[in-house]
């Protein structure tokens, strides 16, 4: 067997492995429908090739009182003040 196929073959086992553990323990059923079967060749592509992490929208100054850092919560006011959604703080972060 070529490492390629023994990479898959041992990814089909872990996966198949999780699955009747989650119905051993109660949280999967014995029935199957498409969703599940989706799920589970998902689950077996992600460990053949992981996904890319998403890159953070971190900002360099995060907000002074609850440090929210993710840019889309940021919300610049003009151009001095930005207004953080997560706390409603309005702050200068130059200062």
């Amino acid at each position: 067997m070529t490492n390629a196929n023994a990479q898959i073959a041992d990814s089909i086992r872990e996966v198949t492995a999780a699955v009747q553990s989650a119905i051993a323990e109660g949280y999967r059923s014995r029935m199957i429908d498409a969703d599940d079967l989706v799920e589970v060749l998902l689950s077996i592509a992600d460990r053949l090739d992981p996904p890319v992490r998403e890159t953070t929208n971190d900002v360099a100054i995060p907000c002074p009182e609850c440090s929210e850092a993710n840019s889309d919560r940021l919300i610049w006011q003009d151009d001095e003040f930005v207004r953080c959604d997560t706390c409603g703080t309005i702050y200068s972060p130059g200062n």
